[in-house]
């Protein structure tokens, strides 16, 4: 019997080692006959390719095509979703596939997930959700707004659904080449094969996200639990919170939840009603609030009967553990076997420094100019983006400042540093962590909190400014009300409950349409709250909004 780390660990290693197939490529997005890697259009000044189809996917592809039109060029740009239709993290698995380890689910998306963040606040820039959103709306109208943002700017004929890229591979010498990609799709015409299409491009954005391969602790003796006969008892189960569905499959169990991230929250929120719950917290974390759970420090081991924590503490009975421990940073297009852009290596002794290729600790991808441009100096940093890296911030904005810097980048090159200037950067931001007392290796592309996850918003678009690339406005990027409502969100999420709680919802949300408007709910239901609360004496929850974060 193997445990879950061993079964996902062979899930992953199989799936990196697809066989590419032979056969003739397809007419997918040109009417190609042969088996070689084939260029753009021969009228596109520029090609694309853009690897995802959640929200920095999508960010990514408007701000491109925004500039090419800005600067009247042909740029060919195609957005590949190996998925069934757009949303990314918001688009759950189909109806009635339910994946079991070691089988990985599209998402970690679950029936009873709302966002945790006031909508006007992750939206992309003044593209409101639609009058009469729930302020905290469920995972199905967040990933409509996704849909229907690709259907107002009519983004639907650059998308190429049911699309997978298998492997990415630069070619190039003295900072000149291209990207040789290799892209399948389902069978067509009663086929039992994939359809393979193979071709070139000259830049690759990569919007894979970074909720899919999920990080699983080890423990000394998980074998022996899993495997101890309970006659009459179902069997125990040692899951990562990608696979939770339904609070009510645990009703009566004794159930661990490891993590206090937002899905270590909410499933303590959600199964403390029903079940026996310990929550696991780390350093000076707390407990869910307002969940029914026992605390308990971080695991030590299991024996075949138990669960043994650091403080010596037992816990006997425990029929389900929940890993609400997060995920891996990988890119497996881009690694081996497929490639070998990106080395990925949870142990890599390499730094941003010494790096001669892109790499990966399954924490960290580095080095990386802002998160997004490649400094390994195998690849020129233009030639390679990432977006949506950064963790603990406001996707939509944010991925919406990375796309316009990639867009006016892959525009003119010069506008970047050189790339000696830009890994010092990275290294000062480094070696600040360090300052912090954070290893910048384990942090990754975690914010330290919501103002630097504003200022790095901010940053990006002023330098475009300064460059000239954009006009200067002479504002942050950042709105007031965006930085206000995040940084009153646990306020306002408070307000908007007892608004529910009176059934009141709809008057409040009465002519709310504009971006403007939205902005003025937040503040009044926050100043709304603030009056009740203090009338009846409630302090101000001291709780980290990053802990929060999805």
């Amino acid at each position: 019997m193997f445990s879950l780390p061993v079964l996902i660990a062979q899930f992953v290693s199989s799936a990196l080692h697809l066989t590419l197939s032979p056969r003739p490529l397809f007419e997918t997005l040109q009417n190609y006959g042969h088996q070689e890697f084939l260029g753009p259009p021969t009228q596109a000044s520029k090609s694309i390719a853009i690897v995802g189809g959640g929200s920095g996917g999508l960010a990514a592809l408007k701000t491109t095509l925004d500039v090419a039109a800005e600067i009247n060029e042909d740029w060919e740009v195609v957005l590949f979703e190996q998925h069934r239709g757009l949303g990314g993290v918001w688009l759950p698995d189909p109806p009635g596939h339910e994946p079991q380890p070691p089988e990985l689910p599209d998402s970690p998306t679950y029936p009873r997930l709302i966002v945790n963040t006031a909508n006007p606040t992750m939206t992309y820039p003044h593209v409101p959700f639609p009058p009469g959103t729930d302020l905290y709306p469920g995972w199905d109208v967040t990933r409509q707004y996704h849909v229907d943002f690709a259907t107002q700017f009519d983004l639907w004929p650059h998308v190429r659904l049911n699309h997978t890229v298998v492997s990415a591979q630069w070619h190039g010498h003295d900072g000149y080449g291209d990207w040789h990609v290799t892209v399948h799709s389902p069978p067509v015409d009663g086929g039992s094969e994939d359809v393979v299409l193979r071709r070139t491009f000259d830049h690759l954005v990569v919007a894979n996200g970074h909720n899919h391969y999920p990080h699983i602790p080890e423990w000394d003796g998980t074998d022996d639990w899993l495997a101890y006969p309970r006659p009459g008892l179902p069997k125990r189960e040692l899951i990562h919170s990608i696979y939770y569905r339904d609070p009510e499959r645990y009703r009566g169990q004794t159930v661990v939840v490891v993590g206090t991230g937002a899905s270590g929250r909410d499933i303590a929120l959600q199964v403390g009603t029903l079940a026996t719950v310990y929550q696991v917290v780390r350093g000076n974390k707390t407990t869910t609030p307002g969940a029914n759970v026992i605390e308990k420090p971080e695991i030590a081991y299991f024996t075949s009967d138990g669960i043994v924590f650091v403080d010596g503490s037992v816990v006997e009975g425990v029929d389900t553990v929940v890993l609400a421990t997060g995920y891996e940073f990988r890119v497996p297009f881009l690694s081996a076997p497929h490639a070998s852009t990106l080395v990925t290596d949870p142990d890599a002794e390499v730094n941003s420094t010494t790096a001669e290729h892109l790499t990966s600790n399954l924490r960290y991808i580095y080095p990386l100019h802002q998160h997004i441009f490649s400094l390994a100096p195998s690849v020129p940093p233009t030639a390679l983006a990432f977006i949506g890296l950064p963790v603990l911030i406001a996707n939509c904005p944010s991925d919406y400042a990375q796309g316009m810097f990639i867009g006016h980048a892959l525009a003119n090159a010069s506008l970047l540093p050189s790339r000696e200037e830009m890994l010092q950067s990275l290294l000062e931001r480094e070696e600040h962590l360090r300052e912090q007392g954070w290893d910048p290796y384990f942090v990754g592309h975690r914010l330290q909190n919501d103002n630097e996850a504003q200022t790095y918003q901010d940053n990006l678009v002023a330098y475009l400014k300064k460059q000239g690339a954009i006009p200067d406005d002479g504002k942050r990027y950042v709105e007031p009300w965006r930085r206000m409502g995040r940084e009153q969100n646990f306020l306002i999420n408070r307000g908007w409950k007892r608004i529910k709680e009176q059934g009141d919802e709809a008057r409040w949300l009465n002519g709310v349409r504009t971006e403007n408007q939205w902005a003025a709910l937040l503040n009044k239901i926050a100043e709304w709250q603030s009056r009740w609360e203090k009338d009846h004496g409630i302090s101000e929850d001291i709780v980290s909004l990053r802990e929060y974060e999805w």
